[in-house]
């Protein structure tokens, strides 16, 4: 199998298996992850029609989306930042959940272009379709949001009887093994979402539903 990653897919990703003693195959894996979201979005803008209905706009956005969001998410672990990963890594639950709802309905998926979605019906689409991602959401609402997860990440207990912690400003270096379940946790999900895309691409009840939003694409 022949993977094109972008240059900065290739620059994040020699340098996470550096700094993470990350494994050939986890690194292999990670990059065909990396390459799934360009190979989905060549094949559902291949098409004959020159007209695009909101249903095919829709899925390309997520496509694209989706990109963005775990390649932000490996930047930021190569950046010593879980706070942006942990962002990240929420954004691509909610794209997940996204998936699966336009796979039940998919004469609903041009809703998705006037912001009719409620980031709760996303996380429980995502949670009801994938055990344990309910609790991965908890987690991360509580690190992402002004929560105690956030008020506390810069601490640390130095002695739990005498409640003395030492606060710590700013970023700082990963360790292997967190750095390392960061990439599987972004992997994992990047593999849920690929797959429900394919069904999507491949469902015409999908790409044809709605509206003609445009008339003609240029792709850059």
């Amino acid at each position: 199998m022949q993977i094109e990653l972008q240059p900065y897919e290739r620059s994040v990703l020699e340098v996470l298996a550096l700094s993470f003693s990350l494994e050939r195959e986890l690194t292999v894996g990670l990059a065909i992850d990396l390459n799934q979201p360009a190979s989905l979005f060549t094949e559902v803008i291949s098409c004959l029609e020159s007209k695009f209905r909101g249903g095919r706009v829709v899925v390309m956005g997520l496509i694209n989306h989706a990109h963005c969001l775990l390649s932000g998410g490996l930047q930021a672990l190569q950046a010593n930042n879980p706070a942006v990963w942990s962002g990240c890594a929420r954004g691509l639950i909610e794209i997940f959940g996204a998936c699966v709802l336009i796979s039940e309905r998919p004469s609903t998926t041009p809703n998705y272009l006037e912001d009719k979605i409620t980031a709760g019906k996303l996380y429980a689409a995502a949670a009801r379709a994938h055990t344990g991602l309910g609790r991965d959401i908890k987690r991360l609402h509580l690190i992402v949001h002004p929560a105690s997860g956030a008020i506390f990440a810069g601490s640390v207990v130095v002695d739990n009887k005498m409640s003395i912690a030492a606060f710590r400003f700013g970023l700082r270096q990963l360790d292997a093994s967190d750095g390392r379940e960061g990439v599987i946790v972004l992997a994992n999900i990047a593999d849920l979402i690929s797959r429900k895309l394919k069904k999507l691409i491949s469902n015409p009840a999908v790409l044809s539903a709605g509206k003609v939003i445009i008339d003609r694409i240029d792709v850059a």
